[in-house]
C-alpha cells in the first residue's frame, strides 16, 4: 500500500509554530519571574499606607452596666474615649493581675460622672482588660494591635 511521503512528515508550518509558542512561553516565564519586585512594591505600598495611618479615636459607651462594644480592636496610637451615658458615675481602670497593672496609667482617676468622658491613647501593643472600678464586674478589653 502505496503512502504519500507528504503525509508521513510534519509539515514545518507546525514546528515552527510549536517552537514559536514555546518561546513565547518561556519569555512569559522569565519576565513574571523576574518581576517578582512587583509583590515588594505591593508590600511597600500596604506598609506605608499602615505606618502613615492617622490616629483613630474609637468611642465606648457605658450604661446600665455594660461597656458597649466589650472588646474593642485598636491600633498603637489609636485612643479610646470611655463616654458615660448612664445615670450613675463610673471610674474606668485597668484591670490588675498578680498586683501588677496590665497597663500602667490607664487609669481615669477619678469618677467620671454622667454624660461625661475620658480618653485614652494607647502606645504599647497588646491585650488590656478595664473594668469599672464602682463596680468590678462590668468589665471589658481593649486589643491593641502593632
Amino acid at each position: 500500500m502505496p503512502t504519500d511521503e507528504n503525509e508521513l512528515q510534519p509539515n514545518g508550518k507546525i514546528w515552527f509554530l510549536v517552537i514559536l509558542v514555546a518561546l513565547v512561553f518561556a519569555g512569559a516565564l522569565y519576565y513574571f519571574g523576574k518581576n517578582q519586585g512587583v509583590n515588594d512594591y505591593q508590600q511597600a505600598l500596604v506598609t506605608n499606607s499602615i505606618s502613615s495611618r492617622q490616629p483613630r479615636v474609637y468611642t465606648v459607651y457605658y450604661n446600665t452596666g455594660v461597656f458597649s462594644p466589650t472588646n474593642i480592636r485598636i491600633y498603637v496610637g489609636d485612643s479610646v474615649k470611655f463616654e458615660n451615658d448612664s445615670s450613675d458615675p463610673m471610674h474606668v481602670t485597668t484591670d490588675v493581675n498578680n498586683d501588677i497593672p496590665d497597663l500602667a496609667g490607664f487609669d481615669s482617676t477619678s469618677n467620671i460622672p454622667s454624660k461625661s468622658s475620658f480618653v485614652f491613647t494607647f502606645t504599647t501593643a497588646g491585650s488590656f482588660g478595664y473594668h469599672n472600678e464602682l463596680n468590678k464586674a462590668e468589665r471589658g478589653m481593649v486589643i491593641v494591635r502593632p
